[in-house]
C-alpha cells in the first residue's frame, strides 16, 4: 500500500477541507516525504485519518469510538483517501456525523476502483481493504505505521513482560487461541461421549424373530401392490367409461335446455316501418337547416366588410382621451420647482462645507492631545517610543482646546448637514416626479396622434354604427332560426339512432341466440332481414329439439351398465385387500401403498435402532479418542512450553534482522544479542564487551528501537500475503546528535530507493524533515490546522 492523496474536513484539528497529494513523492527516484510541524500542530492526526479511511477506527480510540474524530465545534468530519495496491489506485470514504444524543454514527462509507464502488457500509469497507491489502487494523499499525515506542518499552521490560508484548506484536496470540481451543473440544468431545452412552442405554432394540415377521409382512405387501397397480388401472378405465357416459347424458341435456329458451322477440315487423318513417323526418329537417344557414352566413358577410362595435367605440374613446392628455400638458409649469431646488442644493453645499471645517479641526485637537500625552511620558535621556531616537531634552507643553467643545460643534454641523440634504432631497424628489409626469403625457399625446392617424371623423362614425345595429338584428333572427332547425333535425336523427339500435339489438340478441346453440350447427341464413333471420332459427329449433331428446334417453341407458360393473369389481377388490389387513382409504393402490409404506417404516425403526446402537459405540470410541488428542495439544501449547519455544525462534529472527539494520545505523558499534529472553548489547567498539540495554543513551535506545521496528515489519510482511510498500515513522527523532542523525536519514533514504520503499516520517527536527526530497509542514491557525508542500 502507498499513499497517494489524501482530503479531509472536519477531522481531529482539520476543521477546514485540506488536501495532501502525494504524487510527487511517488513520482521521485527516492520515495521520501516528510510531515513537520510544531506540537499540537496535527502531524499524527493526518496519519490516522489514512487509518481512519481505511478501517473506520484510530489507535489511540476504541473500536466502536468514532465521536472523538469530529473536530471540536463540527457536526460531521469526511475523509477521503486515494491509495495505491498491487499497481490500481483504489479511494476509501468515510463520514461521520454527530448524533443528537452526543455521539456520532457513520453516514457515509465506501471502498471504490474508479468509478466502480466495490464496497459499500463501513463493516463492508473495512472487510474489503483488508482482503486488498492482507493487513487487518492490528497488522497495518504494526508495519505500515511502526510503533517504535512499544520497542522501546520491549527493550526494558521483564521476560513476561517482552514474552506478552511479542505475542501481541507478531500475532502469536492464535497459539494461546488454539490451546484454549483445543480445551474447549475436549469439553465438548466428553459431553458427546457422556450424550451417546445416555443414548445408548435409553436404546430399545427388538428381538430376533420380531425383525423377521416385519421383513415377511413388506414381502407380501410388495407382491400385493404389483397386483394393485392392474386394479388401479382396470378401475380408471371403467371409471372413463362412466365418466364419459355421464359427460354425453349431461351435454345433451344442456343442449334440450338451450334450445327450449329461444323464442321470438316482441314488435319485431313493426319495428321496420318506423324505421324507415325516421329517415324520412331527418331528410326533411336536415334541408331546413341548410336553407336558415345560407341565409346566416350571407348576412355575416356583410357584416365582414365594417368594422365591429368595439372598434368604433374605442376609436371615440381615443378621441377623446388625446382632448385630456393635451389639457393636462399645457397645465404643467416645472420653472418654480426647479428654481427652489437650486437653492436647497447651495444651502446643503454651504452646510458640508462648514461640517467638513469642524470635523478638520478636530482631527488636529485630537493629533495635538496625542502628542500631549506621549509628550508626558517621555524620560530624558531613555529612548523616544516611536522614533527610538534619545531624548535630549524635554520639550514645553502648551495648552490644548477643549476636545468636548469641539466634538459639539462637529455634532451640530452634521446635524446641520442632514437637515439640509433632507430638504434637498424632498426638492429633488418634487422636481423628478413633474418632469416623469411631463414626460408620460408627451410620450402619451404622440402615441395618441398615432392611433388616430386614419380614423374617420365623428360624422362617419356614427353612421357606421347604424348601419352596423341592423345587421347585427338580422343576424340575431337568423341565428334563432338556425338553432331551432338544428335542434329539430337532431331530435329526428335521435330518434332514427334509436330505432336503428333497437334493429341493432335483435340482430345482438340474435347472434346471441345463434352462439348459446352454436356447438350444435344452427344453419346460416341467406337473407338481410333480422324477422326473416329469427324465423328460420326457431323452425331448425324445432326439429333439433325431437332428435336431442331421443338421444339423451340413449346415453342414460349406458351410463346405469357401466355403474353396475363398476360396483361388482370393488366389492372383489376389497374382499382382497380384507385378507392382507389393508384398509381402503382413498384409491386402491393408495391405500396398499400406504399399509407398504407404514410396514418398511416399522421395519427401518427395527433395524435402525440396531444400526444406531451399532454407531452409538463407534461414536464413544471416536470422541473418547478425539478428547485425548484435543487434552494432549493443550498441554503441549502450554506458555511454559510450544509458545516459549516458538517466542525464543521469533525472537532470535528479529533480533538477527534488527542487527542487519543496526550495524548500518550504528556504522558497526553495536550490535544485539539474547540469551533466555534477556536482552544485552554487544560493544564492538569496547573488544565485544556485553553491556545491559539500560545502559544505552537516549539517542543508542532510539536507533535500536528502529532497527527492531523495521526489522518487525519485514518479518511480519514475509509472513503474511501482504507486500511492504511503505512505512510511515510516527516518532520524535530529538534524541539524536547530529552525526546519529545523518545516518538514520541514510538509511531512510536507502530504505526509499535502494529498496524500494516508500517511506514517511513524522517530526519536528528540521534537519531530518529537510532531507526528504518532498516535504509537508502542517501548521496550526484560528481555523484549524493546515498542510502546505514546501518547494
Amino acid at each position: 500500500m502507498r499513499p497517494v492523496r489524501i482530503e479531509m474536513e472536519g477531522f481531529s484539528a482539520f476543521r477546514s477541507r485540506v488536501v495532501v497529494d502525494f504524487a510527487r513523492a511517488l513520482e521521485t527516484d527516492t520515495a521520501f516525504f516528510s510531515l513537520s510541524g510544531a506540537t499540537g500542530s496535527g502531524k499524527s492526526s493526518l496519519i490516522d485519518a489514512m487509518i481512519f479511511a481505511l478501517y473506520g477506527r484510530i489507535p489511540r480510540l476504541g473500536q466502536r469510538e468514532v465521536a472523538p474524530v469530529i473536530s471540536a465545534g463540527a457536526d460531521r468530519c469526511r475523509v477521503r483517501f486515494d491509495f495505491e495496491a498491487d499497481g490500481s489506485v483504489f479511494t476509501a470514504v468515510r463520514e461521520v456525523r454527530r448524533t443528537a444524543g452526543g455521539g456520532a454514527s457513520v453516514r457515509e462509507a465506501r471502498l471504490q476502483h474508479g468509478d466502480q464502488v466495490l464496497h459499500d457500509g463501513a463493516a463492508a469497507v473495512t472487510e474489503g481493504v483488508e482482503v486488498l491489502l492482507g493487513l487487518g487494523f492490528d497488522d497495518f499499525t504494526r508495519t505500515v505505521v511502526l510503533p517504535q515506542g512499544d520497542f522501546a518499552r520491549f527493550l526494558h521490560a521483564t521476560p513476561k513482560e517482552r514474552q506478552d508484548l511479542l505475542r501481541g506484536l507478531l500475532g502469536m496470540d492464535v497459539y494461546t487461541k488454539v490451546r484454549e481451543l483445543a480445551r474447549e473440544r475436549k469439553a465438548a468431545a466428553d459431553a458427546r461421549v457422556d450424550v451417546a452412552r445416555a443414548r445408548l442405554e435409553s436404546l430399545q432394540v427388538p428381538p430376533a424373530e420380531e425383525i423377521d415377521a416385519l421383513r415377511e409382512r413388506v414381502a407380501s405387501l410388495e407382491k400385493l401392490e404389483s397386483g394393485a397397480a392392474g386394479w388401479e388401472q382396470e378401475l380408471a378405465d371403467l371409471k372413463k367409461s362412466l365418466d364419459a357416459a355421464s359427460a354425453e347424458v349431461e351435454r345433451l341435456d344442456d343442449a334440450v335446455t338451450r334450445l327450449s329458451r329461444l323464442d321470438l322477440p316482441e314488435g319485431i315487423d313493426e319495428l321496420a316501418r318506423m324505421a324507415a318513417e325516421a329517415a324520412e323526418a331527418v331528410a326533411g329537417a336536415e334541408d331546413e337547416l341548410a336553407r336558415v344557414t345560407r341565409d346566416r352566413l350571407a348576412v355575416e358577410e356583410e357584416m365582414s366588410g365594417l368594422p365591429d362595435a368595439g372598434t368604433l367605440q374605442a376609436q371615440r374613446r381615443l378621441r377623446r382621451e388625446r382632448e385630456d392628455v393635451a389639457a393636462r400638458l399645457a397645465e404643467l409649469d416645472l420653472d418654480p420647482a426647479r428654481r427652489a431646488l437650486a437653492a436647497r442644493e447651495e444651502e446643503l453645499a454651504a452646510a458640508e462645507e462648514a461640517a467638513a471645517a469642524a470635523r478638520r479641526l478636530l482631527d488636529e485637537t485630537r493629533m495635538g492631545h496625542a502628542a500631549h500625552a506621549l509628550a508626558e511620558t517621555l524620560v530624558a535621556g531613555a529612548a523616544c517610543p516611536v522614533c527610538r531616537q534619545e531624548v535630549a531634552e524635554l520639550p514645553e507643553l502648551e495648552a490644548l482646546a477643549d476636545l468636548e467643545g469641539l466634538e459639539e460643534d462637529l455634532a451640530r454641523a452634521e446635524r446641520a448637514v442632514a437637515e439640509a440634504r433632507a430638504v434637498a432631497a424632498k426638492e429633488r424628489e418634487g422636481v423628478t416626479r413633474l418632469e416623469a409626469e411631463a414626460s408620460g403625457l408627451e410620450a402619451r399625446l404622440a402615441a395618441l396622434d398615432a392611433d388616430l392617424a386614419g380614423v374617420p371623423d365623428d360624422d362617419e362614425l356614427e353612421r357606421l354604427e347604424g348601419v352596423l345595429a341592423g345587421c347585427r338584428e338580422r343576424l340575431a333572427g337568423l341565428r334563432q332560426a338556425e338553432e331551432e332547425a338544428r335542434r329539430a333535425a337532431e331530435a329526428a336523427r335521435r330518434r332514427r339512432e334509436d330505432l336503428v339500435d333497437q334493429q341493432r339489438s335483435l340482430g345482438r340478441e340474435l347472434q346471441r341466440a345463434r352462439d348459446s346453440v352454436a356447438d350444435l350447427k344452427p344453419p346460416v341464413s341467406e337473407s338481410d332481414d333480422v324477422a326473416v333471420q329469427w324465423k328460420e332459427l326457431l323452425a331448425w329449433r324445432d326439429d333439433e329439439l325431437s332428435r336431442v331428446r331421443t338421444a339423451v334417453e340413449e346415453a342414460r341407458a349406458r351410463a346405469v351398465g357401466v355403474q353396475e360393473t363398476v360396483d361388482r369389481r370393488l366389492e372383489e377388490i376389497a374382499d382382497v385387500l380384507a385378507a392382507h389387513d389393508v384398509v381402503v382409504a382413498g384409491s386402491v393402490l393408495s391405500s396398499v401403498t400406504r399399509a407398504l409404506e407404514r410396514a418398511r417404516h416399522s421395519l427401518e425403526l427395527a433395524e435402525g435402532s440396531i444400526a444406531e446402537a451399532a454407531r452409538l459405540e463407534e461414536e464413544i470410541q471416536g470422541a473418547s479418542s478425539e478428547a485425548a488428542v484435543a487434552k494432549a495439544l493443550a498441554d503441549h501449547l502450554r506458555a511454559d512450553g510450544f509458545e516459549k519455544w516458538m517466542m525464543g525462534g521469533a525472537l532470535r529472527s528479529l533480533v538477527a534482522g534488527a542487527n542487519e539494520l543496526l550495524a548500518e545505523l550504528s556504522d558497526g558499534g553495536y550490535s544485539l544479542t539474547v540469551d533466555d529472553g534477556v536482552f544485552e548489547v554487544v560493544d564492538h567498539r569496547n573488544a565485544d564487551e556485553l553491556r545491559p540495554v539500560t545502559t544505552l543513551s537516549g539517542g543508542e535506545t532510539f536507533l535500536v528501537s528502529l532497527a527492531l521496528a523495521l526489522s518487525l515489519a519485514e518479518i511480519h510482511a514475509a509472513h503474511g500475503e501482504a507486500r511492504l510498500d511503505a512505512v510511515i515513522l510516527d516518532e520524535g527523532f530529538g534524541t539524536l546528535d547530529e552525526e546519529t542523525l545523518d545516518t538514520v536519514a541514510s538509511l531512510l533514504e536507502d530504505l526509499a530507493g535502494t529498496r524500494g520503499l516508500m517511506v514517511g516520517v513524522i517530526t519536528h527536527v528540521k534537519e531530518l524533515a529537510e532531507r526528504a526530497p518532498v516535504r509537508f509542514e502542517v501548521h496550526r491557525g484560528p481555523k484549524g490546522s493546515e498542510v502546505r508542500e514546501v518547494a
